[in-house]
């Protein structure tokens, strides 16, 4: 009696460590602090769109990628781990807070296959291309008029080819020899998050996405469609495939701390249907080159140049422009390019905290009106430019 209780005692010590690497769960506490203190210029109106009221010059403080959240993971055995992130909004200007869990959230499994997950979270297209662009896609640098990004209160109904999009079912795959891709698409009860939950059409987001990384050098690209979100009219989903691409270029120099060079180019195509004049296509095409320099130590240099070119296609009849989002389609008939500078400086104190100081500037043409990031829209013609003192703090 007494070996068969020794057998047991030794066969529980032996299966105590499978039993707590099953159990075994790490659970962490990180966010980001973003605080801007701006001098903002609206500026007035290019000829011979002379309409609107030009804005007093003002200073603004604000706050963007900023957020708090939780992650953690448990190894399941075999080579399987489940993991879960809600990350929140937070806005320590006193502006509000965002909603629970309403930046890349998620619950998912990982192991030699890759990781699959399902929740709120970046498209793929959006993951690939953040490997090219230094700036932000918010805040005054944000370089949204690449993916014809939108301030719309409703996110996830818009234009936008770089987008956090919810319901989202992802797939990225292990990296192998330098490359690396993403899957996702979007349930199509997409449609509640939205301002009209009954629709008859529902909407459907597909998004690809890879990199390739060979030391200093990264390639990558991105495929995105959206069905049945019609930009025109996204409170109704009554029909339209969009259509986006993306491909980046990046290679860093060994200059001081390492110099980062990048380019992108993106088209932007959209199905405008509604049944009023105006129904049609709607196509823009932009790029940008940007530099993010370590010079030394704690310094810090980024710059970037962001062109959206003129729109085509044949919507526009209806008005002369009709606005999809924040690029403006008239038809072809040119006058709606758009172009965004970026300067910054920063000083890094450690790893987490800097500050930095910069200057940004939209430029209209006649028939555009993209404003300078979370600060606010522009009447079409109208440029803006901002002094930009900012914080930032990772913990």
């Amino acid at each position: 009696m007494n070996k068969k209780l020794i057998a047991v005692a030794v066969a529980g010590a032996l299966g105590a460590p499978g039993v707590a690497l099953a159990q075994a769960s790490t659970v962490q506490i990180y966010g980001t602090i973003v605080l801007n203190y701006q001098y903002l210029d609206s500026g007035g109106f290019t000829p011979p769109n002379a309409a609107g009221t030009a804005k007093m010059k003002t200073d603004v403080v604000n706050s963007h990628d900023s957020g708090l959240g939780f992650k953690g993971e448990e190894r399941l055995g075999g080579g399987l781990t489940g993991w879960f992130q809600c990350e929140s909004t937070i806005d320590v200007s006193g502006a509000g807070l965002g909603a629970w869990c309403g930046r890349n959230s998620a619950f998912g499994m990982k192991g030699g296959f890759g990781n699959a997950y399902v929740g709120i979270w970046d498209t793929p297209m959006k993951i690939a291309m953040g490997n090219f662009r230094p700036f932000s896609t918010a805040g005054a640098y944000g370089v949204t008029m690449l993916w014809n990004g939108t301030q719309s209160a409703i996110n996830n109904a818009g234009t936008s080819f770089t987008r956090r999009q919810v319901n989202l079912l992802s797939y990225a795959t292990p990296e192998m020899g330098g490359m690396k891709g993403y899957i996702a698409y979007s349930a199509s009860n997409e449609a509640t998050a939205s301002t009209n939950a009954s629709t008859a059409t529902k909407p459907r987001l597909w998004s690809l996405g890879a990199t390739y990384t060979n030391g200093p050098l990264i390639i990558g690209g991105g495929y995105e469609t959206h069905k049945n979100y019609n930009p025109a009219a996204a409170a109704t989903y009554s029909g339209g495939t969009d259509k986006g691409w993306s491909l980046g270029i990046a290679y860093t120099f060994k200059v001081g701390g390492g110099l980062k060079a990048s380019a992108i180019i993106t088209d932007n195509s959209y199905e405008i249907n509604q049944s009023a004049a105006g129904a049609g296509t709607v196509d823009q095409r932009a790029w940008g080159i940007y530099g993010d320099w370590a010079i030394a130590g704690p310094h810090n240099l980024t710059v970037g140049y962001t062109k959206a070119g003129d729109t085509s296609g044949t919507a526009g009849t209806a008005a002369a422009p009709i606005n999809v989002a924040n690029m403006v389609a008239n038809g072809g008939t040119g006058n709606s390019s758009m172009s965004l500078i970026g300067v910054r400086y920063a000083y890094r104190f450690s790893k987490r905290t800097e500050l930095n100081f910069g200057y940004a500037r939209v430029t209209n043409s006649t028939q555009s009106s993209i404003p300078l990031q979370t600060l606010g829209a522009r009447n079409t013609g109208q440029d803006q430019n901002a002094w930009i003192f900012g914080t930032k703090h990772t913990f």
